[in-house]
């Protein structure tokens, strides 16, 4: 039976919403234990929940105390990384980059589904990537944010080179059709997304040389091409197209297959599937773990409700208990308050 349905089967014929979260704690810490018997490395998972959509589930720099937490105490010689993520800060991936750096002399990047965009620079930080059918990439052209939506910085770039090629074909006369266009934005936009597509380029190319490609005499030059490639938005049209294995591997970046490796592969996979049905049955936006059993989570944002002026019923010591709790329940079904036991720490 699939992996992902023989969990739900599992899950689902334990009624009781407490022995639920036991079984996926402990199904999830022995995944984990089972892949370093297997590597004989340490393992770190950072895991984002992409279907609530939710910009907490992003790379950002609130990311670095959870990985403070989870480096410690760890094998200096290498770890494995198991990556989740849609991306996020380029800035801040290349904080936690430099964390991982100063504590592990080999990285290496296992993607069990998805590593995109700023998770994709991530990743070719790596000595050494694992992925397989199911896994993906994805292009690191930036994206600028305008108006509350995001435009990538190529486009804009680009709509500014056209506009200021017509024009000087066309003469003065056209300027008029293109200022409602160019008004929108100001100049110093066209800086940023400059500097953006510079910082991409320029981080993934100094990673891949450092570490993928270290001891190769062409690595400069391999690192360059595939990080103008990857940063290449006329090429990739979309900034969430995927890339997968072969893809990858066309490019020159160094993958290797976890199919040559099935017992991981399956161990992966089913750690992948368990921590994606507790993030859909959970608040949990973002998961931070080690195989020393160091557990972090963050859960989405929320605005705590406040009761309203109003007193709440009186209760005097004369009435019977079982009234005062009546009263108590009245207000929390009337203001929408349920005292919960949160299973998962919030960090």
């Amino acid at each position: 039976m699939p992996t992902f349905q023989r969990l739900l089967d599992e899950l689902n014929k334990l009624p009781q919403p407490e022995k639920q979260v036991e079984y996926i704690d402990s199904f999830r810490k022995q995944k984990i234990k089972e892949i370093k018997e297997i590597t004989k490395r340490d393992v770190l998972v950072y895991f984002s929940d992409l279907k609530k959509n939710h910009p907490a589930g992003a790379i950002t720099w609130d990311d670095k105390t959870c990985f403070a937490d989870i480096v410690e105490g760890l094998d200096k010689n290498g770890v494995d990384v198991i990556i989740h993520s849609p991306g996020g800060s380029a800035e801040a991936t290349q904080s936690i980059v430099c964390m991982l750096r100063e504590h592990f002399d080999n990285i290496r990047f296992i993607v069990p589904n998805m590593a995109k965009s700023a998770a994709t620079m991530m990743v070719l930080s790596g000595d050494e990537i694992l992925m397989d059918d199911r896994s993906e990439l994805g292009p690191i052209d930036p994206q600028i944010q305008i108006n509350g939506n995001f435009v990538p910085a190529q486009t804009l770039i680009d709509g500014f080179e056209e506009a200021k090629k017509v024009i000087s074909e066309a003469g003065t006369d056209i300027l008029p059709a293109y200022l409602p266009l160019l008004n929108k934005y100001d100049l110093h936009i066209l800086q940023i997304c400059e500097n953006a597509k510079k910082l991409s380029e320029e981080l993934v190319k100094d990673w891949l040389t450092k570490y993928m490609f270290k001891g190769d005499a062409k690595a400069a030059e391999k690192a360059d091409g595939i990080a103008k490639n990857l940063a290449d938005h006329k090429k990739w049209l979309s900034h969430g197209r995927p890339i997968g294995i072969n893809e990858a591997k066309t490019i020159g970046i160094k993958v290797s297959d976890l199919r040559e490796n099935m017992p991981l592969r399956e161990k992966v996979w089913e750690l992948y599937c368990v921590l994606e049905i507790l993030l859909d049955r959970s608040p949990i936006i973002k998961l931070y773990e080690n195989s020393n059993g160091v557990f972090l989570v963050k859960n989405i944002p929320f605005q705590q409700k406040f009761l309203p002026p109003n007193p709440l019923p009186f209760c005097p010591p004369e009435r019977s208990v079982w009234r005062a709790k009546r009263a108590v329940s009245s207000v929390q079904n009337r203001f929408g308050f349920r005292q919960t036991n949160a299973p998962y720490r919030i960090y």
